[in-house]
């Protein structure tokens, strides 16, 4: 009778995240003699998990060897651990549970200590624990077989995920979901779609993660009937548009394939409109540049009481910069600067390219005066802000500040500075960059042959433009026509209209700045 009165208790203090009352009941159980119940010592340690005293919860089967030889108290320790992601004492815990001579690992042990293996990336670990899950019979335990799906998913190790998979004596949904997740993160959303199909075929039941990252994969692969399918069949029938992510994901979809009206209808019939959603249909309306919607919205949000957070404001501000419109730009910027936004590196770049396409080059400078200055996002802004407004010396003197500072250029910065180098035809800055390009492993870009090609051809160096030409895996219109433009314009017409016959034998067919060059 005590021990069920006991039991009642700490369940009450780990529902009220009470430590104090846990441990009067601790000492209760001390003195009448019940520190051997292991259902006692299983609540109390998830009472001390509640409360965040890992140090109390450890304690509880290390002071009791009786307690030790009962393979739930370990389970509920590694329970403990793993959701409270102290994943290293986790599988210490483990550890000490292996070398235990009073007790063997279950089906309930390996989930927790599998998950420890995955969030911390040991697949070392990972592969033995495979090994001794699959000696002990315990792999044909649905939950220990998803939980190996979900560790190669971290490690993203897609062809032994799927080989568990296949091995798999029973699945559930979660099995599937996380197949389709794994796949739709590595970015191989076709992938995706195609378990969700398997999944049908074996008479599963999408729930609403299948659904969702169903409809997510759709948007990637801007599959609009098969989305139009997903939302038809499960989601109006079924009446998943209650749930925030699918209806999140649909938003997304429908806003990616162009579709905003379809994308309005189901945002405005959302009983609640959480962040994600708001986000999700100004997402929509930056993909056509609509920078008044997305006003809209973000003045709508405010008043119903939605913060919105950088991404909203960034998303705007994207918009703002693909429309040119630097009122709806500066709403924004006044929003940021009033409501005490703390503006990230994203933030601020959106508003220097912002300032520099609405030709606002002095408020550009001054943002990115205050801007974080060791991220090469930062000077790739202001180098290609520079191009845009065709003040080349700016470009190139801004790339050498970033070098000089020690900030690494990557391929976004060298494409955004040699365009600089041809307009200016300083070849020998050009050569330089081209030097620094091949250190850092980046010449085979496609990106990046193309802009060296522009630069030699139009600073005069037909030989070498030629021979980068020629390193091409593959041309097209604008190569050629840039080799075309270079014989044409430094003497050599004849290799000018040699490459003309070549490119339409090779069936790439010019274009109106090809029959000008």
């Amino acid at each position: 009778m005590e021990s069920s009165k006991l039991l009642s208790l700490l369940r009450v203090c780990t529902s009220a995240n009470s430590l104090r009352q846990a441990k009067l009941l601790r000492q209760r159980i001390l003195a009448v003699g019940l520190q051997n119940d292991v259902v006692l010592c299983k609540s109390l340690i998830n009472v001390y998990f509640a409360c965040k005293d890992h140090f109390s919860a450890r304690l509880v089967s290390e002071d009791n060897i009786d307690v030790q030889s009962d393979v739930y108290v370990w389970n509920s320790l590694l329970s403990g651990y793993a959701k409270s992601s102290m994943f290293n004492e986790a599988l210490e815990v483990f550890r000490r549970l292996v070398n235990c001579p009073f007790c063997v690992a279950d089906s309930y042990t390996y989930p927790n200590v599998i998950k420890a293996c995955g969030a911390l990336g040991r697949e070392f670990h990972g592969r033995m624990i495979h090994s001794v899950v699959v000696k002990s019979g315990h792999v044909s335990d649905v939950v220990v077989a998803s939980s190996l799906v979900g560790m190669y998913a971290k490690f993203d190790l897609l062809g032994d995920l799927v080989q568990v998979f296949d091995e798999m004596p029973e699945r559930h949904v979660a099995s599937w979901n996380a197949v389709m997740s794994c796949f739709y993160q590595s970015g191989e959303a076709e992938k995706a779609m195609e378990f969700l199909d398997r999944m049908e075929r074996c008479g599963f039941e999408p729930n609403s993660v299948s659904l969702t990252v169903a409809v997510s994969a759709c948007s990637r692969l801007l599959c609009l009937e098969r989305g139009k399918e997903i939302h038809k069949n499960y989601v109006k029938r079924r009446l998943f548009e209650s749930d925030e992510y699918m209806s999140s994901a649909l938003l997304d979809m429908y806003g990616k394939c162009g579709c905003l009206e379809m994308a309005r209808e189901g945002f405005e019939h959302m009983p609640r409109k959480s962040l994600v959603a708001w986000n999700s249909m100004i997402r929509g309306f930056v993909g056509k540049g609509d920078s008044k919607s997305c006003i809209d919205l973000l003045s709508r949000m405010i008043i119903e009481g939605t913060r919105p957070s950088q991404t909203t404001l960034t998303s705007i501000l994207m918009a703002c910069s693909r429309s040119s419109n630097l009122q709806h730009g500066k709403f924004v910027h006044c929003y940021v600067i009033r409501s005490f936004v703390e503006a990230d590196v994203f933030m601020n770049c959106s508003l220097i390219d912002l300032y520099f396409k609405c030709g606002e080059v002095k408020l550009a400078e001054t943002i990115f005066a205050k801007t974080q200055k060791d991220v090469v996002e930062s000077w790739n802004v202001m180098i290609s802000g520079y191009v845009s407004v065709g003040d080349w010396l700016k470009a190139i003197e801004v790339y050498d500040q970033m070098v000089s500072v020690g900030v690494k250029p990557d391929a976004v910065t060298f494409t955004s500075v040699l365009p600089a180098c041809s307009q200016l035809a300083v070849l020998e800055k050009g050569k330089r960059i081209h030097l620094s390009i091949r250190e850092s492993g980046l010449e085979t870009d496609e990106l990046m042959i193309g802009a060296l090609l522009d630069m030699y051809s139009k600073c005069g160096d037909v030989k070498e433009a030629s021979r980068i030409f020629e390193s091409m895996p593959k041309k097209d219109v604008v190569s050629w026509t840039v080799m075309i433009s270079a014989y044409g314009s430094h003497g050599q017409p004849r290799e000018a209209l040699h490459h003309f016959d070549e490119m339409q034998k090779l069936g790439v067919k010019p274009d109106s700045v090809t029959f000008l060059a």
